[in-house]
């Protein structure tokens, strides 16, 4: 896999996820870390990224749940 696509002002979409779902290769973390310290913009993103998979794990952890059968009971 390449390095993070740093565009000239901002973060690829692709390796902003990769990088929220803790995904990134170890090339890719330096270019958007140090895009992240100097971009408020891209530091917006990647909080609502992380609020969005945040959101689908606690879903997709009540949907699991739900599922489960429940346990029997003893006369």
């Amino acid at each position: 896999m390449s390095s993070a696509r740093v565009h000239s002002v901002h973060i690829d979409e692709n390796d902003l996820e990769l990088y929220c779902l803790g995904r990134a290769t170890s090339r890719q973390l330096a270019p958007i870390e140090r895009h992240l310290m100097e971009c408020p913009l891209c530091v917006s993103r990647a909080h609502a990224a992380l609020e969005y998979i945040d959101t689908l794990r606690s879903a997709l952890k009540r949907i699991e749940e739900s599922a489960e059968p429940d346990p029997v009971q003893s006369p």
